[in-house]
Parts: C-alpha cells; sequence; structure tokens
C-alpha cells in the first residue's frame, strides 16, 4: 500500500470510528415509530407472521386493522434489515432474561441499533468522504463534510434510532456513490448492489421512490450498456419482489400498501392519513414553512449550516462535468422537501410526531450535505462556525431525548437547551416492551449513566473520545505544518471540545446562588406521578408560582410532579381564599392542613380553597402533578376585603435544603 493510500485508509478509519462510538454511547428508549419495527421483528421471529398482534397496542399507535390483525403501518424494509442482528443478539442476551426482563429488551434493542443504523451511518460518513474525493476535493473538505453529516445534522439523533428514514438515505446515497463512480471496465456486480441498495431504500421508506427513481434514470445515462444496466435493474427487481411479496402476504395485493388502510374502516386514529392519497395532497407554503424554518421542527433552525447548501448548489452547478450528478443530487433533496410539505396540517403528520426536526426528510440529508464540497475554501470558517452550532444543537437533542414533545414551540432551547445544562441526560422513561426503569427513572441511557456516573459527568468520556479522535484525525490530514502548530492546535480544539462537555456542570455552579435567594418557595421538580421516590431533578427557589407553561417549569419530562414548600407571611388576620389553576391538577395546604386536597392523577385545571388565618408565618406547600402534555401553575390569594392576585415573593420565605 503506498503512502498515500495508507493516509486515506487512516482517515476513513477515524471517519467511521469517530461516529461508530459515538452512536453507540447512546439508547434512546422507545418511540411509536421504532416500536412498530421492533414489533414486527418480534413477530417474524417468535412465530413467523407479519400480523403483530399481541406485540403492539401499548408500545404504538402506527398500526392498522386488516382483515381481523394488526399491522405495522411503517415500510417493512427496517424490520428486515434489522432482523438478523436483532436474532443473534436476543440469543446471545438470553441468559438475562430470566434475571432482568427490562434490562434484556432494553439491551437487546439497544445493540440492535447499534449494529444497524448505528453502523451503516459511520459507513455512510466514509462513503460521503470518498464521493467528495472523487469529485476532486481536499483532503480537509471531504472529511469535514463527513463530519458535518455525522454530527452536524439530524443524522446524529437518528443513528441513535431504528427508523426507516435515515436507512433509506444512507442506502440511496451509496447507490448513488456506487453508480456515480462506476468505471467502464468495473464489474457488473457493483451496478447489481447499486440497484439492491437503492431497492433496500425505497423498502425502507416508501417516499424515496422518488430519489430511487432518479438514481435509477441516472444509471441508464451512466452505465450505457445492456449489461450494467441489466446488472441494476436485477438488484432493484429483487428488492421490488421483498416488496410486492409483503404486500401480498400481508394484504392478499401485492399493489395495496400498509398506508392505503387508512382509508379502510376502523383505522381511523390518524384522520390525515385518509386525505388525498395516503394523505399526501400538495406541496404548502405554511408546511413548507414548518419543516424548514419554523423552531419546532424546521431543519434550518436545527441545523444552520444546511443553509449553505444553497450558495453550495449554484457552485456545483459550475461543474460541467457533473451536470447529471448535480441534477440527481438536487432533484433527491428537492423532490422529498415537497413531498413532506404535502402532507396535512397536524405536526403528527408533516412533522412525522415526536421528532427532531422534520423525521420524514431524513433522507434527503446526505445529498444536502453532498453539495457543500462544492463551496470555496473562503467559506471554511463560516461553515466550520456554523457546523459547530449545528453539532451542539444535535448533541443536545441527542444527549437529552431526541423525541421533541408537541408541547415545545422551541424544543431546542425550551426542552434540550434545558436538560443538558443541568445534566439532566437520556430522560425517556418509554419501555419497547414493559418492564421498570433501567438507570434511575428512566429507561433511556448513555454509557456514562450506563456507568452510574452523576449527570454532568456522563458524558465526559464521550468528550474525551471526540478529543482523542479529533486530534488523530487531524494528524491523519497532515493539517499542522510544524510540530508547535501541532502542539497549539492540538490544545485549542481539546480545550473547543472539552467547554462544550463541560456547560453541564454550569448547574452545578449555579445550584447554590439560586438557592441563596430570600424570598420565593423552594421547589422540587420529580419525574413521576409521585414525589420522592426518586431523587428530584431540579431543585430551586421560585419566586413567585406564576408558570404558563412546561418551559417555565423546567421542561420536565412527563409524568412528573413538582413541590414547594416555604413559608407564607399573612398581613392581618382574617379569611384568606387561595385559587390554584394548574395543568393537570394541583394542591395546597397550610400548617400541615389540606386546603386543596391533591386529587391524584385525574385533571383538574381549577379548584378553590379557604381558610382562616392569624396575621404572622405559615407553614405552605404547594404540588402540581403534569399526568402529559403541557402543563402550568398559577396561585393566587385574596386576602381580607381584597380582589384575587398573585401572592407577592415578599410574602413568601423559602425552605433551604
Amino acid at each position: 500500500m503506498t503512502t498515500d493510500a495508507a493516509q486515506e485508509r487512516r482517515i476513513e478509519a477515524a471517519l467511521f470510528t469517530i461516529p461508530f462510538l459515538t452512536f453507540a454511547y447512546f439508547y434512546q428508549g422507545s418511540d411509536q415509530s421504532i416500536a412498530a419495527r421492533f414489533d414486527l421483528m418480534r413477530s417474524l421471529l417468535e412465530r413467523g407472521t407479519l400480523w403483530i398482534d399481541g406485540y403492539c397496542g401499548y408500545n404504538t399507535a402506527d398500526i392498522i386493522t386488516f382483515a381481523g390483525h394488526y399491522y405495522s403501518v411503517k415500510a417493512p424494509g427496517t424490520s428486515m434489515v434489522a432482523l438478523m442482528p436483532w436474532a443473534v443478539v436476543r440469543v446471545l442476551l438470553l441468559p438475562l432474561l430470566a434475571r432482568n426482563e427490562s434490562l434484556y429488551w432494553a439491551l437487546a434493542t439497544y445493540l440492535t441499533i447499534v449494529l444497524t443504523i448505528g453502523a451503516l451511518t459511520s459507513i455512510l460518513c466514509v462513503v460521503m468522504y470518498r464521493f467528495a474525493r472523487f469529485f476532486g476535493v481536499s483532503q480537509g473538505r471531504a472529511a469535514g463534510v463527513a463530519l458535518i453529516l455525522a454530527f452536524a445534522t439530524v443524522m446524529f439523533p437518528y443513528a441513535t434510532e431504528l427508523t426507516g428514514e435515515p436507512f433509506a438515505g444512507a442506502f440511496a446515497f451509496i447507490a448513488f456513490y456506487l453508480v456515480a463512480t462506476h468505471a467502464q471496465d468495473a464489474p457488473s456486480s457493483r451496478v447489481f448492489w447499486a440497484g439492491l441498495l437503492a431497492g433496500l431504500a425505497v423498502l425502507n421508506d416508501y417516499p424515496v421512490f422518488l430519489v430511487a427513481a432518479a438514481i435509477g434514470l441516472f444509471a441508464i445515462y451512466k452505465l450505457r450498456r445492456v449489461g450494467p444496466i441489466a446488472a441494476f435493474s436485477a438488484g432493484a427487481a429483487i428488492t421490488a419482489m421483498l416488496m410486492f411479496g409483503y404486500n401480498w402476504m400481508a394484504f392478499s395485493n401485492p399493489l395495496f400498501f400498509s398506508y392505503q388502510a387508512y382509508k379502510l374502516a376502523g383505522n381511523n386514529q390518524f384522520p390525515e392519513q385518509a386525505v388525498g392519497f395516503v394523505g399526501l395532497t400538495y406541496p404548502k407554503i405554511n408546511i413548507l414553512w414548518n419543516i424548514l424554518i419554523d423552531p419546532q421542527r424546521g431543519l434550518f433552525f436545527c441545523n444552520p449550516v444546511l443553509l449553505l447548501v444553497i450558495p453550495a448548489c449554484g457552485y456545483f452547478l459550475r461543474r460541467r462535468e457533473l451536470r447529471a450528478e448535480w441534477i440527481v443530487t438536487i432533484a433527491s433533496f428537492i423532490a422529498l422537501i415537497l413531498f413532506n410539505a404535502s402532507y396535512g396540517e397536524s405536526i403528527v403528520s408533516w412533522g412525522g410526531g415526536t421528532a427532531t426536526g422534520p423525521r420524514q426528510m431524513v433522507a434527503a440529508i446526505p445529498f444536502m450535505v453532498l453539495t457543500l464540497a462544492f463551496l470555496p475554501a473562503s467559506c471554511d470558517w463560516l461553515m466550520g462556525s456554523m457546523a459547530a452550532l449545528s453539532a451542539f444543537i444535535m448533541l443536545m437533542a441527542t444527549a437529552t431525548n431526541p423525541h421533541f414533545p408537541y408541547e415545545y414551540d422551541n424544543p431546542v432551547r425550551d426542552f434540550a437547551l434545558q436538560q443538558f445544562m443541568r445534566g439532566d441526560f437520556a430522560s425517556n422513561r418509554d419501555t419497547y416492551f414493559g418492564g421498570g426503569m433501567i438507570i434511575g427513572d428512566s429507561v433511556a441511557f448513555n454509557l456514562g449513566k450506563l456507568a452510574r456516573l452523576p449527570g454532568p459527568l456522563q458524558l465526559l468520556p464521550l468528550g474525551l473520545l471526540w478529543i482523542a479522535g479529533a486530534l488523530e484525525l487531524t494528524d491523519a490530514l497532515r493539517i499542522h505544518e510544524s510540530r508547535a502548530s501541532e502542539l497549539l492546535g492540538g490544545i485549542a480544539i481539546s480545550v473547543a471540545i472539552l467547554a462544550v462537555f463541560l456547560l453541564p456542570f454550569s448547574a452545578a455552579i449555579n445550584y447554590p446562588l439560586g438557592l441563596r435567594a430570600r424570598s420565593g418557595l423552594l421547589g422540587r421538580y420529580f419525574v413521576g406521578e409521585q414525589p420522592g421516590l426518586s431523587p428530584p431533578h431540579i431543585v430551586r427557589i421560585d419566586r413567585q408560582l406564576e408558570f404558563n407553561n412546561i418551559a417555565e417549569m423546567g421542561a420536565m419530562p412527563f409524568p412528573s410532579v413538582a413541590v414547594w414548600t416555604g413559608r407564607l407571611i399573612v398581613p392581618q388576620t382574617g379569611i384568606y381564599r387561595f385559587i390554584l389553576d394548574a395543568d393537570d391538577t394541583g394542591w395546597l395546604s397550610i400548617d400541615d392542613h389540606a386546603l386543596i386536597t391533591d386529587a391524584g392523577a385525574i385533571n383538574r385545571p381549577h379548584a378553590v380553597g379557604a381558610a382562616h388565618l392569624d396575621a404572622g408565618i405559615h407553614r405552605i406547600l404547594v404540588g402540581e402533578r403534569n399526568l402529559g402534555g403541557d402543563s402550568s401553575l398559577h396561585l393566587y390569594w385574596m386576602p381580607p376585603g381584597k380582589l384575587a392576585q398573585p401572592i407577592p415573593s415578599s410574602a413568601l420565605i423559602p425552605d433551604h435544603p
């Protein structure tokens, strides 16, 4: 192997290893879209059926009823691709099943995800590097584009979950690469695999048919000979037969796709999917805004580096010899953007449910990132800074909970950032197949949490991995011209990365400062429906009990309970009325006497209590329980002869832990 070839292999090894170990650091727990795929895998493995009766229902709503059975509504490709790793992992973990069933299912699903989409996305990063190099891009730019794909786009969180879109994007992009780089004297097996992968992309996510069709037309243009075109077509035909065979065995019609069942009786859980063709009508401006710009799911909002795709397309277009590749690349992501903009008005429809960014556009991401390779060198600093911001946002989402809830208008700021800055990582409590929590009060984990490291320390091993990987990659790329610049550059890189992973320690610094307040009430915020069953996620002094939304209440994952304690200064003797507006329910006691009782796990948004209080200081306890969705709390009092008003902070003295 020549020196240059050895250097290329070293760079590629780093571009695979760093993302792979990063993705393997996280386990996200269950999500309805993913659970539907695991349900089908269980059914295939355990009883050899395509219907998933008995496995679904409590873990997913992404199901349809057909001929008396439940079926996953998702494209079956992901379950097929992951079935063999799933079977092997379950056999290897079988001794654990009798001792700790919850941990067994968590590790089985975790390892399956790591060995499938985690590994595939890491391979995709290497392919991105090779593709950029094939286009004549420098090693540094090609490696940078590959790292942007891995860490600065929504591919990052989705590489830690078993959804169909990242599989489809990876398979389609690799197929495109195999065709674009096919030499005239190359064996036909290369384009056979390209056709097979293009078909697999569709089998994992039906809308990617638009991308696969563009790649197919490009293959005819590029290959031009009957043999290679036939090989590509044969590969695609295999997956087409798998798709039609699945439809035939499940629905007795090879051309009946699962989403069409939403128009049948008994499948009314997502009414928007019954409009038009499986929920599709035409691209709408407001939906286009939602999936690209709006803070709730907007792609450019959570991945600002992708804004550079707009000028990058122009620079790509200048390469006349790559005009066909340009057409395929642009058509691929434009088609998926317009497709996504054609869904219904509900965020469940166009946003892909609880998700980071617009989930149904994930397959477009590799094609968008490829265009960045063509930006001029003068854009390096701009691209680097925007990529760093994007990577930080994606790290926050991946480390906390990438299933952004619906109730946050700006989940990056109000959900992920709050949890990240206090070291509240891996907060998802949803399980695939029942059982209790895995670590503390969560099912999700990261490897630091699994090792029982304290919250702010849990990501530090990953930070050290990133530092080691960055130093290895910069050395392999031979970026530094001298030993001195290498040393200074290494220090700068290490400090910059370490600074990001030390941010969660800010909570430990702010914690004692926040508890010095002399007015307000001491709030303890717990995960779960009852306080005190686990340590509080947040302990802080709140000056007033005036919270308009869940973000103001600490972005706690539901169900949750908050309890505030301290002393109430009563200015004059008399009858005091208290009004408590809470989402979902609240309670109040004065001097250990319940003025508003704890009603339990029910929705009671408004309650009133009254008591005769002597002037002076009294003990006060206020509670709020959030059973799901948004939360809020407003506590008012009516002193004798006065109208209802929020209790001023000057009338509250907090407890101190």
